[in-house]
């Protein structure tokens, strides 16, 4: 009948947590750019090693954007066209794309950039380097807030979209129950821009990526204490970084150890919760 058909019930919990996340997110990597800069007047020591996990953090949540509006339109495109429901969900969550994508994409190659300049900075001492890599700081920090913000009237319109999706197609599958009949689809799920039902495990493997960081935190330091000849270099900054990777990454694996890859995925309840 169906080639896949989505079960869908109304959840708010869903796609506020997507909001409140990335909310989370961008303004932590908007605080670290801050910071490094600031860090970079002062000419602080630790600079460096603030600017490469404020590098990290931002490009991080501009490609958690990516995966929020792809799931997001591929989940809706395929409900929409199952249970028949209005065409103009799919323009919606695809627009998304449109005037997410391509600021995002900029703002990655600036902090690129200024990771270059900083770089460079460090071989080629001279006032005109300096000048050059502290206005490109500033102009990748305005432009990263600036699309940040975007970013995230963005998420929270799209989660409210979603949102509207659910309730549609829940009054769709209580008019005809046959449709919402396990036979015709072959993975229920709630649409939330992050893999449905499935952000258990999107949590489980964001914890095993943070471990992975956690056991590499310190090949940045060989390689600058002892390839670059940074003798004077701190270790307590990676420690505290490598230590705080591997608390988050094995807490969140613990706590969402029931959606680790060929174990029991949780039964979604009757009412619909997650």
């Amino acid at each position: 009948m169906f080639k896949i058909l989505r079960r869908c019930v109304v959840s708010a919990r869903v796609p506020s947590q997507m909001t409140g996340f990335f909310g989370f997110a961008s303004s932590l990597s908007s605080c670290l750019l801050g910071l490094a800069i600031l860090l970079g007047y002062l000419g602080h020591p630790s600079h460096l090693m603030v600017s490469l996990n404020a590098a990290f953090f931002a490009i991080s949540a501009h490609c958690l954007i990516f995966g929020i509006f792809t799931g997001a339109g591929k989940d809706t495109r395929e409900l929409v066209q199952d249970l028949h429901l209005n065409p103009e969900f799919v323009g919606q969550t695809k627009s998304f794309r449109k005037i997410t994508f391509p600021p995002a994409l900029y703002a990655i190659l600036m902090i690129l950039i200024t990771a270059f300049l900083g770089g460079g900075l460090s071989v080629a001492r001279g006032t005109y380097w300096s000048t050059l890599h502290g206005l490109m700081a500033w102009l990748t920090f305005a432009y990263n807030l600036k699309t940040f913000w975007l970013e995230y009237r963005c998420v929270r319109e799209n989660a409210a979209i979603l949102k509207r999706v659910n309730s549609e197609a829940a009054k769709v599958t209580t008019e005809h129950p046959e449709l919402a009949a396990p036979e015709n689809f072959e993975s229920p799920e709630i649409v939330d821009g992050l893999g449905g039902y499935q952000w258990g495990s999107h949590v489980f493997a964001l914890g095993k990526f943070l471990c992975f960081l956690g056991w590499n935190t310190f090949l940045p330091y060989i390689y600058m204490r002892f390839i670059m000849g940074m003798i004077r270099l701190p270790v307590w900054p990676f420690i505290v970084l490598s230590v705080v990777f591997f608390s988050a990454g094995y807490f969140l694996r613990w706590k969402y150890k029931q959606y680790r890859p060929g174990g029991a995925t949780p039964q979604r309840p009757v009412d619909g919760s997650v």
